[in-house]
């Protein structure tokens, strides 16, 4: 039996009244390493006459609304990098919490698609990707993943790319209307910005460029410096993304260090880090 089902829809950033230069190389600075295979360069050209244009983001989400639905599948498209998955606020959605989200709707599908870059990846040679990972925490449900940058159509179909390079001109990240983005360039412009950010004291600014560099650049090292920077400017969910980066990592004062930044959380409201806070206390990290 089939059941028609909704796609699960986690919305991407549509922030895009700012213009940048940037020309990413995953494997330029210094932290960057990976094991990923990456090569060539490609060119995202500046959208003219601006008047005709949309939005980067406002365009993913309209394509991820006309794909077609399949009756036996669940498609959750979000941002993601190797290593995290991201909500619409760029707050970095752990495995267990988006295997609680669809528990409930699997019942009624035979497999997962996660339309979302680099999720069928693994970041290092012995380790899971995030598909994998998310398989298991639903016990072995079949879940797919994307080898590479995901591009999305007007359709709703999409297709991957593994350059080294991607080059961006000095402009707002929009498209003619049917025209294919990149999902996550959408998330990675303002790394071009870094600098203003820090100078404008912009806690905002600078937590969307941590995502950035996780999500565009391949690079988590600069993606927690900039979660970090963030939170010392009284962001919570910079800091709540820089306690979880800490804590997977844990090395030398690791632990210590994501303690201290989800009480700084807490502090200012956030909900997900007094979780996480009870969590570590209880599980005595």
């Amino acid at each position: 039996m089939h059941f028609n089902i909704e796609k699960l829809q986690i919305c991407f950033m549509t922030l895009f009244n700012i213009c940048l230069l940037l020309a990413t190389g995953q494997h330029a600075f210094a932290g960057c390493e990976t094991s990923l295979k990456l090569e060539g360069v490609m060119s995202v050209e500046c959208c003219a006459p601006r008047d005709k244009c949309i939005p980067a983001g406002k365009a993913v989400y309209e394509y991820s609304e006309a794909a077609k639905d399949d009756p036996s599948l669940l498609s959750i498209s979000l941002q993601s990098s190797p290593w995290h998955f991201y909500d619409n606020d760029m707050r970095i959605l752990t495995v267990e919490e988006l295997a609680e989200m669809v528990k409930p709707t699997i019942k009624k599908v035979q497999r997962i698609a996660l339309i979302a870059s680099w999720t069928g990846v693994a970041p290092d040679r012995n380790g899971k990707s995030l598909a994998q990972k998310l398989s298991d925490a639903l016990d072995g449900f079949p879940v797919t993943g994307m080898d590479g940058f995901v591009w999305i159509a007007k359709d709703g179909s999409v297709r991957t790319t593994h350059q080294a390079f991607t080059i961006k001109q000095r402009c707002p990240y929009g498209v003619h209307p049917g025209n294919e983005v990149m999902v996550s360039l959408v998330a990675g412009w303002p790394v071009g910005f870094e600098e203003d950010y820090v100078k404008e004291r912009n806690s905002e600014g600078i937590m969307n460029v941590g995502a950035g560099w996780d999500i565009f650049m391949l690079c988590p090292e600069r993606a927690l410096q900039s979660f970090e920077a963030a939170a010392k400017l009284s962001n919570p969910t910079a800091a709540y993304n820089a306690a979880l980066m800490r804590l997977e990592r844990g090395k030398g004062d690791d632990v210590k260090v994501a303690t201290n930044l989800l009480m700084q959380a807490d502090k200012l409201g956030d909900k997900k880090a007094r979780a996480m806070l009870r969590k570590i206390n209880r599980e005595g990290m």
